[in-house]
């Protein structure tokens, strides 16, 4: 049993958590194995992240007194809570992405509920938000956006100037001929 000083340590260490980092996710991990959790959470862990396991009444205190008051959420907080969240040098969606692929070889692994960047997805959005591109994968992807038309763009000039020396050479010759 937890003294009064202790949940209330554990609600402030999940209270500035769910402030800090970049994502949160809750799974119901009921019937999970031992091996299978620890096993998932290397992985995690290899990645920037944390999978911890949560007392509901804490974790839902830490939840409110961390303002997001969202009931949908708050009803998610039942049974068997794995929480996951990203460190905040970590990637978010790639961490998220490893739990869900984790998940689909998992019956005994749901998905609940997942807070990114103060929007609350439950349930089966929370496999649609892994599938997003990672922020780097979104920064090559503007890269390649700006890439593209300047690359067009010179193409087009060596085009012209080309034309312009393939015209030269003709007048040139042209002159030669005539000399």
């Amino acid at each position: 049993m937890l003294t009064r000083v202790q949940k209330e340590t554990i609600v402030r260490e999940l209270k500035d958590l769910f402030q800090r980092s970049p994502i949160l996710a809750l799974f119901d991990y009921k019937g999970l194995s031992v091996q299978k959790i620890s096993e998932l959470r290397d992985q995690i862990r290899g990645l920037g992240g944390v999978l911890r396991v949560g007392k509901n009444t804490l974790l839902r205190i830490a939840i409110k007194e961390a303002g997001f008051e969202d009931t949908n959420l708050l009803n998610q907080i039942s049974g068997t809570n794995a929480i996951l969240y990203a460190k905040e040098d970590a990637d978010p969606m790639q961490v998220l992405r490893a739990m869900v692929k984790f998940a689909k070889d998992q019956p005994f692994l749901v998905p609940k509920a997942a807070i990114f960047e103060g929007q609350v997805f439950i349930g089966e959005t929370v496999v649609d938000l892994s599938k997003l591109p990672s922020r780097e994968e979104l920064y090559a992807m503007l890269c390649n956006r700006l890439h593209t038309p300047i690359y067009k763009t010179v193409y087009a000039l060596n085009g012209i100037l080309a034309k312009l020396l393939y015209a030269l050479e003709a007048i040139k010759t042209e002159k030669e001929k005539i000399e």
